[in-house]
């Protein structure tokens, strides 16, 4: 299957905030775009938590999750994307479907596990199930994000801000990336319904 990375067409305000988030697709971009033909998998990672607890990839296997790249001092969309994962976490656990959501920051030179934390704890995240992390390279970042999700992490010095996707993500138990939904969209019924009918199923 041939793979085309299309970057997401965002309005002129929303490509102003510097976040562009990639998906597969022949067509407009949609919220709750399926991913299972694209084969995309997690690759194998070791990090860091906000509780300096090493998290890796077989540690979320057998479970589904939900992942995203954000960073501490974002200027833009992170600031809508962090309160969508909180949005979606709170629904989550009144329908009795949490699952782990992983925050991996694109910003790790300052970004390590205390900073993180207080972030977390500044949105009210609950950190039982929410995994902000850090603990390896920019290179690193990179790698992870072009092999895992295909998509682009880079520095936009102009702006002091840093291009990464703007995406959630739903991965399965086994590792595979098999949904993108719209980050910067404060409805997340469609995710939670998705994530209740997958857990209850």
């Amino acid at each position: 299957m041939r793979r085309i990375v299309v970057a997401c067409v965002w309005s002129a305000a929303v490509l102003f905030l510097g976040g562009c988030s990639f998906l597969f697709s022949g067509a407009e971009p949609e919220n709750g775009t399926d991913l299972t033909e694209a084969d995309m998998m997690i690759e194998d990672f070791a990090y860091t938590n906000q509780n300096n607890e090493t998290v890796t990839n077989e540690d979320l296997e057998g479970s589904y999750w939900i992942t995203n790249m954000i960073f501490t001092n974002c200027p833009t969309v992170c600031n809508l994307m962090t309160p969508n994962m909180l949005s979606l976490q709170g629904e989550l656990e009144e329908a009795e479907a949490v699952i782990p959501l992983v925050s991996f920051t694109v910003d790790p030179s300052n970004d390590d596990p205390e900073t993180l934390k207080a972030y977390g704890e500044e949105y009210g995240a609950d950190l039982t199930s929410w995994h902000f992390l850090t603990g390896y390279s920019n290179e690193e970042m990179q790698a992870l994000a072009e092999e895992s999700f295909l998509s682009t992490v880079q520095k936009d010095e102009e702006n002091e801000d840093i291009i990464h996707p703007t995406s959630f993500y739903l991965v399965n138990p086994e590792g595979q990336i098999i949904r993108s939904y719209d980050g910067l969209d404060n409805d997340t019924d469609l995710i939670s319904d998705d994530v209740e009918a997958l857990v209850n199923d």
